[in-house]
């Protein structure tokens, strides 16, 4: 992660006066939620924020009970509009971050539009669906509220927050072995640790790595002294035992699908609209194939294992 202040990303957050340093519940208190708006989801505007050229409204964080409340907002939104070409409108807002970031690659992904800007874990990213690429039947409610959507560009914020680690957890991290198992922590096409922004919702747990975890990606175990389940994937995830609840299997059998199992430990969460953040541990192609590893998990974390029906993949 780079130091505060060498970010050009963070800089120009700054500049627009987007509040990547207050917290969530103390932006809420201020502010309050702002249900509606384009995506007629509970959102949580930002009036203070300067706006980029074309934006049909204030800059938006997202709103959901299900983000712990105690961190700074780590993800921001808006969606600029200048004439009715997507190609265009992209086009017209990369070019204006080009003089403050630098040139990126645009290009086509699939049925959209797409340009990205990112130093260390911040990114900016802009995304536009032009009509003549999407589904001739396709039909979405916004779009018929706000025709000027179909050939928008949105643009995404994502500031890289997440905590550094403690001296009691990077001695966890520095001290845990990897369990070897019949399956696998992750995917081999999944961003290393370190390396991308966290989901606001899994905060409480993703910890900056720091070049800890080089060597061990893809891995996952106790601390020396069982106090803490680690998890390195697309995240460092660094959960104390006294925090996770259950340990979850999700079995499923060849179907449509190939089947498998997968992982999940439950932890407890300050986020008000859940009982439980779940965090996947690993998987396997094999419907049975974590069972052995939860129960093991289970007793060393001292918690209780939840084994589920099989259902086939479909």
């Amino acid at each position: 992660m780079l130091a505060d202040g060498t970010n050009p990303i963070h800089r120009l957050l700054d500049d627009w006066r987007l509040p990547r340093h207050e917290t969530r519940a103390q932006l809420t208190a201020r502010l309050g939620p702002s249900p509606g708006g384009l995506s007629h989801r509970d959102m949580l505007a930002l009036p203070e924020a300067i706006r980029l050229a074309g934006a049909f409204e204030p800059w938006t964080a997202d709103g959901s009970d299900r983000i712990p409340p105690q961190f700074p907002i780590g993800r921001f939104s808006s969606v600029v509009w200048f004439e009715d070409d997507a190609h265009a409108n992209l086009r017209r807002i990369a070019g204006d971050l080009a003089t403050k970031l630098g040139p990126a690659p645009t290009g086509q992904h699939w049925n959209t539009l797409v340009a990205a800007w990112r130093a260390g874990t911040a990114r900016i990213s802009l995304i536009a669906w032009p009509p003549e690429l999407q589904p001739s039947d396709l039909a979405i409610d916004a779009e018929n509220r706000d025709p000027r959507l179909r050939t928008a560009c949105h643009v995404h914020v994502e500031t890289g927050y997440c905590l550094p680690l403690s001296s009691q957890e990077r001695d966890w991290v520095a001290g845990f072995r990897p369990i070897r198992m019949a399956g696998s922590v992750g995917t081999e096409r999944m961003a290393k640790a370190g390396t991308t922004a966290a989901y606001e919702t899994e905060l409480e747990y993703v910890r900056d790595p720091s070049g800890l975890v080089a060597d061990r990606q893809g891995t996952m175990g106790l601390s020396a002294d069982g106090q803490a389940l680690i998890v390195v994937s697309n995240q460092l995830y660094v959960i104390p035992r006294a925090s996770i609840l259950r340990l979850d299997i999700t079995r499923l059998t060849r179907a449509k699908g190939a089947g498998g199992s997968s992982l999940r430990a439950i932890c407890r969460t300050q986020a008000p609209g859940t009982d439980g953040l779940s965090i996947q541990v690993a998987q396997s192609c094999d419907p049975d194939g974590m069972t052995a590893l939860a129960e093991d998990l289970g007793a060393g974390l001292g918690c209780p294992v939840s084994i589920g029906p099989y259902h086939p993949d479909c």
